[in-house]
């Protein structure tokens, strides 16, 4: 099964081996735009003093080895538009994610509150908690 992995989800696996463990038997995907955020939020940690550059180093890794593979469908930015449209978000960060989880008719992986509120009406999103539930 593939999952479309965001980047709250992407930062919790990379610094714990059960959650790696947990996604293993999964095809991992995101967009483009999941690198980026990725490296910002290490980068941040690192700043804000949560990480050492050690620690972010293992968690690029960890991440490396979790072998996601960034894919951009022609029409993922399209449909990311829509998708803002429908939800009322400003942004469409969020709605990236989402766009490419309806494009490849599977779920986005997420630990972020605000993502599973604001999109729970899509059907589109699940939590660590929901991965044995098909």
């Amino acid at each position: 099964m593939t999952l479309v992995l965001d980047a709250s989800a992407a930062l919790r696996a990379m610094g714990s081996s059960a959650a790696r463990l947990a996604l293993a038997g999964f095809e991992l995907i995101g967009p483009p735009l999941l690198r980026s955020e990725v490296t910002s939020a290490l980068h941040t940690a690192v700043w804000r003093r949560q990480l050492t550059e050690a620690d972010a180093s293992a968690h690029r890794e960890a991440y490396a080895c979790m072998a996601v593979t960034i894919v951009t469908p022609a029409d993922l930015y399209d449909v990311a538009w829509t998708i803002a449209t429908d939800l009322g978000l400003a942004k469409t960060y969020d709605a990236e994610y989402l766009a490419l989880a309806r494009l490849r008719r599977t779920r986005v992986l997420t630990t972020d509150a605000r993502l599973r509120r604001g999109a729970a009406r899509t059907g589109l999103v699940i939590d660590p908690s929901e991965l044995g539930a098909g």
